[in-house]
């Protein structure tokens, strides 16, 4: 429903300070910004609503007030800007004097100030300071969209956050108790009906000083939390439609497909990508089940697990919610890829809290153990399995689709992981990088059987087949598009990262000796006869020339880094090949005390990158004193059930 009202000179928004704060205002004096208030009227609009059609006239200019709209072209699927608080809307056509070039919709309720054509020429005339403000706000426009064309694409972070009950079965009390706390320690604003009713009684929700109540608290603070309840009220509609993300909670096992009024309203309003759905437990665990069957009912962009027992998840989602989740990047590298597992382990010790893992070939494969919550032990233990008992890379086959034999490496993969084991179920979020070979482009997994994903993401080509989907499409290693997935890592959400990379120094030279590279019979005859094997040339394995020649075209020196990842290059001990899994402990032990001096340092120098990774135990350490006040937990110690 819209509204329309002149606005009057005296009238204030949000408090009466967000309008001077906006670009278009700050520069005019109080008395010229009553003149254009009152060449103005305000108009409402509800989510979904059109506010300016593609090839309509450009009759007016708008200053969005407060809530959010989205720019749209008829030849693009997806929005190509977001316009919030401060920014104007339409200029281009109304200083050009042609058709709209955009639909601009209002993708949750907005107020916005209108100025048509005429009241524009009556404003210059009584205020001509106001050309100025308006070149002024123009200019800002030009230097924000300018800095959207870097490189580095982040995943964009909620302001607004509706959280609301999904399924049937209630949540216990203690998660909404905890996550209270917990947001309020990251900074965030919390609202909820008994909030809004105390400062406005008897008012109805959709009163225009309500709106601009909610409004100015979204203007000052970095997140607001709306808690909209249980049922499908007038509140929590109102807290879906103002929220830029819901987050549906729940509990058990996904009930029948049909949604719950609440979950088809919320759906009706918010795209999957602007949903996010928390599953609550009672314990810690690897895995779960039933994730998949919840995520077919109920889409989301994102899913998270949540243990009673403790803040440590809870803190987790807050991150997430906040834009500060940690995440760790793990690339490619063969037998190297026990380094992960030891700067894993050194990081861990420090106290820094990882929330999602991307990893991509070997890196791929450490990042689901890490998913699944398994310990640096654990980890060792099964590398081992993998890689030297169960023999995966030493059985040669007749090379008709590949030089190895790959059942023995899908084997053990489906039983380290879980025969059965989904993505979906791991604890915390994953994603495998593979390069998809039918399309011509970069993978990202992030559903179905993890080991699979494993496979598709370490599938060296020429060594392995490839992995081959139910829909077609042939996967090989992530290597070859992307050996370090920090940019898929950056879309998939905002905050610091760990990124652990093996790749070669910009040079690196061989004193290797060419006509010494031995024939086929002579090199049989030195590999059956011990003592002659030290007199072949140390020259790189077939395999390790085969990596290097599918990493070759990237550059590491040229990572889409943010100031807030840390990048880990760590050292290779002397001799050792990407083929040489059998020395995998010797790898993890070094990468480990080499991470723990790496750490030392950075701390010396206050690496701000090192402050954000483990800042997140010191935030779950004070919301926790918080919490185990406040309620009785599971369990005094994180454990994995």
């Amino acid at each position: 429903m819209m509204q329309s009202n002149r606005v009057p000179p005296s009238a204030t928004f949000a408090g009466g300070t967000v309008s001077a704060d906006f670009p278009l205002f700050r520069t005019l004096s109080a008395e010229q910004r009553l003149i254009a208030f009152g060449a103005m009227t305000r108009r409402d609009l509800v989510r979904g609503e059109l506010l300016v059609e593609q090839g309509g006239a450009s009759d007016a200019l708008f200053l969005v007030l407060h809530g959010a709209l989205a720019v749209y072209r008829t030849d693009h699927s997806e929005p190509i800007a977001e316009l919030r608080a401060g920014e104007l809307v339409g200029e281009i056509g109304f200083f050009a004097n042609i058709p709209r070039t955009a639909n601009v919709i209002a993708i949750r309720d907005t107020s916005v100030l209108v100025l048509t054509r005429a009241a524009y020429a009556r404003l210059v005339q009584e205020t001509p300071g106001i050309i100025d403000a308006l070149l002024a706000a123009l200019a800002q426009r030009f230097a924000v969209q300018t800095a959207r064309l870097l490189p580095v694409r982040a995943s964009p972070k909620a302001r607004t956050v509706a959280l609301v009950s999904g399924g049937r079965e209630p949540v216990p009390a203690a998660f909404e108790a905890r996550l209270r706390l917990s947001l309020a320690a990251a900074g965030a604003e919390i609202v909820d009906l008994a909030r809004v009713q105390a400062k406005f009684p008897g008012r109805a929700l959709d009163a225009s000083e309500v709106a601009d109540w909610l409004n100015g608290i979204e203007y000052d603070a970095p997140l607001v939390a709306y808690f909209g309840g249980h049922e499908a009220s007038e509140w929590a509609r109102k807290t879906i439609r103002q929220a830029d993300l819901v987050v549906f909670a729940c509990r058990g096992h996904a009930p029948a497909p049909d949604l719950t009024e609440i979950e088809s309203f919320a759906c009706s309003v918010h795209p999957a990508s602007a949903r996010r759905l928390v599953r609550v437990h009672d314990i810690r665990r690897h895995e779960v089940s039933g994730t998949a069957a919840w995520l077919a009912r109920l889409p989301c962009f994102m899913h998270h697990h949540v243990a009673l027992e403790d803040q440590i998840d809870i803190d987790s989602l807050v991150r997430f919610l906040c834009g500060r989740a940690v995440g760790f990047v793990a690339g490619g590298g063969g037998s190297l890829g026990t380094a992960h597992v030891g700067i894993y382990k050194a990081f861990c010790e420090r106290g820094a809290m990882f929330d999602i893992f991307v990893g991509t070939s070997v890196g791929s494969a450490m990042a689901a153990g890490f998913a699944k919550n398994y310990d640096a032990e654990h980890l060792e233990r099964g590398t081992h399995e993998i890689f030297v008992s169960s023999r995966s890379f030493r059985r040669p086959t007749w090379p008709r689709y590949a030089l190895l034999d790959h059942k023995a490496f899908d084997a053990a993969l489906a039983d380290q992981y879980g025969l059965h084991c989904r993505i979906e179920d791991c604890w915390r979020p994953f994603a495998a990088v593979a390069t998809n070979l039918s399309t011509h482009s970069l993978e990202l997994i992030r559903t179905g059987l993890l080991w699979q994903a494993v496979r598709a993401s370490s599938a060296i080509p020429g060594l392995l087949p490839p992995f081959y989907t139910r829909d077609g499409s042939m996967l090989v290693d992530g290597c070859l598009v992307d050996n370090v997935p920090l940019a898929q890592m950056h879309q998939l959400k905002s905050g610091p990262n760990l990124v652990v990379h093996f790749g070669e120094p910009a040079t690196e030279m061989f004193d290797v000796d060419y006509a010494a590279l031995p024939g086929r019979l002579e090199l049989l005859a030195s590999l059956l006869t011990p003592f002659r094997r030290k007199s072949l040339p140390a020259a790189p394995s077939a395999v390790n020339v085969l990596w290097r020649s599918l990493v070759a075209h990237q550059r590491y020196d040229t990572l889409p880094t943010t100031p807030l990842d840390m990048v880990m290059r760590p050292p290779t001990p002397d001799g050792i090949d990407v083929t040489d899994f059998d020395r995998h402990q010797e790898i993890f032990e070094s990468s480990y005390r080499w991470a723990q001096q790496i750490i030392a340092a950075s701390e010396a120098v206050h690496n701000p990158a090192l402050a954000a990774i483990v800042a997140s135990a010191m935030v779950g350490d004070k919301s926790a004193d918080h919490a185990t006040t406040a309620t009785a937990p599971v369990s005094q110690q994180a454990r994995v059930g």
